[in-house]
């Protein structure tokens, strides 16, 4: 009776153990796969008009909260017809930019995207760019900008203020993956 009553008990363990390994690995599905892909996902698309794609990177965004400053990241691919543009003005610039321009030229040679470091002063509409990184086609980092530009007007129906836009619309309907500070 005790050896029955002993194998009845092992054999309830065990199934009481293989339900909550089964339960926990459901959790674990649950939260760690279908959960993320509602907020963080990596690139959003911000536009796709001439002369690139944008994207929002959303895993990089803060917002300062005393000051209402959004802070974040954006990458910007370079097509061929940007490129293009870019070289034939280059050809055009006066002998003082000359030097500069040179240096433009060879980085849109090689260049394939760039990201940018870049700030919204939602509440004044305007914004600033940190810092730029650009990138071959190997994603081998070619050239580094780290001069802060001023504060510039957002303009009208503009790529940033279609940035500024999804930014602020992302930090509104993803509050629990942006970093406050």
């Amino acid at each position: 009776m005790v050896k029955i009553k002993y194998l009845w008990i092992s054999q309830k363990k065990k199934w009481l153990h293989h339900n909550v390994s089964i339960l926990l690995i459901t959790i674990f599905l649950l939260t760690g796969i279908v959960a993320p892909v509602h907020g963080q996902s990596g690139l959003l698309e911000i536009t796709t008009r001439e002369p690139g794609t944008v994207y929002l990177d959303n895993t990089r965004i803060t917002k300062y909260v005393n000051s209402g400053i959004l802070d974040g990241w954006v990458k910007k691919v370079v097509t061929d017809k940007e490129r293009k543009a870019k070289l034939e003005s280059i050809k055009k610039a006066s002998k003082k930019e000359k030097a500069k321009a040179k240096e433009i030229k060879e980085l849109y040679k090689k260049m394939s995207y760039q990201y940018i470091h870049i700030q919204f002063d939602s509440k004044n509409f305007r914004y600033k760019a940190l810092e730029s990184y650009y990138y071959d086609k190997d994603s081998q980092l070619i050239s580094r900008d780290a001069n802060s530009s001023d504060w510039v007007a957002v303009p009208v129906d503009s790529t940033e203020a279609q940035i500024m836009r999804n930014m602020t619309d992302y930090i509104q309907n993803n509050i629990e993956y942006v970093t406050m500070k």
